[in-house]
């Protein structure tokens, strides 16, 4: 008889089936990656936020935003 054929005529209880193993380690792989890419994220914006808070201090020191007094969408022509 074909395997096919075997596996046809078993009779499966649809409650007792479960994704096993597998899907457990295939879930769990997911959530480690997502853990490393939130805390790599998180150091990048750490960085991030540490640049602009540099750059805020030092243009504060230097006495205006932009060095010319006007707001960095202006144009004057």
């Amino acid at each position: 008889m074909k395997p096919a054929l075997v596996l046809a005529q078993t009779d499966l209880d649809v409650d007792a089936i479960t994704p096993g193993v597998l899907g457990f380690i295939i879930v769990a792989l997911i959530g480690f990656a997502l853990y490393l890419l939130m805390k790599s994220m998180s150091k990048k914006l750490v960085g991030v936020r540490q640049a602009n808070f540099d750059a805020d201090a030092s243009q504060a020191e230097s006495g205006t935003a932009n060095g010319s007094g006007a707001e960095p969408g202006d144009r004057t022509s």
